[in-house]
């Protein structure tokens, strides 16, 4: 087995043993180097330092990532958010790496919610410095008027809730109106509108409404799109 291998497998082994998403590198070298050794048929001297550089290349490949706790978390499959404490630049770098997940869970069990209101700040805190802090959809721009909007619902979507790609920043104006059907988007982000008798203010609102300004990166695609539109009846 070449090294490369050996370390993940390791990786992945303290990780189920011991249920957790991160490793020390001591830890991983007290439990697991005699048996990377082992795997690998090294024969040398200094095999300690060949992990030390597996684990770089591993950082590299964006596999592993290194904590500001001053360990490594393990990032080859998806991170579940309620299952352990991580720091915040852990799950900001498994929400830009589509790795976070929020699974349900049982009412009533406060460090889960604890964790689950943690990853969902943060989401809304990348979503928001996706599109620059202002409303995808016009030129408001007060903090407190801000949504991270999902595109595909939270009960519709689980594996949604941590994609960037199924969040867009809105003012709470336009979150409203996306979230109840009156206007959506297509694949290549024109605005689609309900055909509908509306008051002034909310026609003013809806007219207002005509483009698309495109974030810095994690564009909406197409998967969620589609979805809002079916659910609101904006297909045709």
């Amino acid at each position: 087995m070449y090294w490369r291998e050996a370390v993940l497998a390791a990786l992945n082994r303290y990780s189920q043993r011991h249920g957790t998403y991160s490793v020390s590198r001591q830890d991983l070298i007290e439990e697991e180097l005699e048996q990377i050794v082992k795997d690998t048929n090294s024969t040398g001297a200094t095999p300690w330092q060949t992990l030390s550089r597996i684990l770089q290349e591993l950082r590299e490949e964006r596999l592993i990532f290194f904590t500001s706790q001053g360990k490594y978390l393990l990032a080859s499959d998806k991170i579940e958010i309620t299952k352990e404490d991580l720091p915040d630049d852990a799950i900001d770098f498994a929400i830009t790496t589509n790795k976070l997940t929020i699974a349900n869970f049982p009412t009533g069990e406060v460090a889960l919610v604890a964790r689950q209101r943690r990853g969902q700040s943060r989401v809304r805190y990348i979503a928001l410095e996706n599109y620059a802090r202002r409303c995808a959809f016009c030129d408001i721009d007060q903090p407190d008027l801000l949504i991270a909007s999902h595109i595909a619902r939270w009960a519709d979507m689980p594996e949604g809730r941590g994609d960037l790609h199924n969040v867009i920043c809105m003012c709470s104006f336009h979150d409203a109106l996306f979230e109840h059907g009156y206007f959506s988007l297509t694949d290549d982000y024109r605005i689609r509108r309900k055909l509908i008798r509306a008051g002034r203010m909310l026609a003013a609102v809806l007219d207002l409404t005509q483009s698309f300004r495109a974030p810095k990166a994690f564009s909406p695609t197409s998967h969620y799109l589609q979805a809002h539109r079916v659910r609101t009846g904006l297909v045709a």
